[in-house]
């Protein structure tokens, strides 16, 4: 499997956790956030990458982002580490 094609995998991983998430709140899936930590200075250890569903009220106009879990969280930093490395088996949900 190309890098290409993993990451399209990993790209459905992410929005099938989202709209799971949605779904699991009552609320819509509008689409999904990928927040990458800012550079680290010299010395200090990278921050996080963050996973959110941007999601709305039924009947809303508004909408608002929503943090996926810690198990959503550890499930796709899995996925996100085979993506770019393409060890170990692909993840599924």
């Amino acid at each position: 499997m190309t890098s290409s094609q993993r990451q399209a995998a990993f790209d459905r991983i992410f929005a099938a956790l989202a709209k799971k998430r949605a779904k699991r709140v009552g609320l819509a899936y509008a689409g999904t956030i990928r927040k990458l930590p800012p550079p680290p200075l010299p010395g200090e250890r990278p921050g996080e990458t963050r996973y959110y569903v941007n999601a709305v009220a039924a009947g809303s106009k508004g909408g608002g982002l929503l943090e996926l879990g810690r198990a959503a969280n550890a499930e796709l930093k899995r996925a996100e580490r085979w993506a770019e490395t393409g060890k170990g088996r692909k993840p599924s949900i």
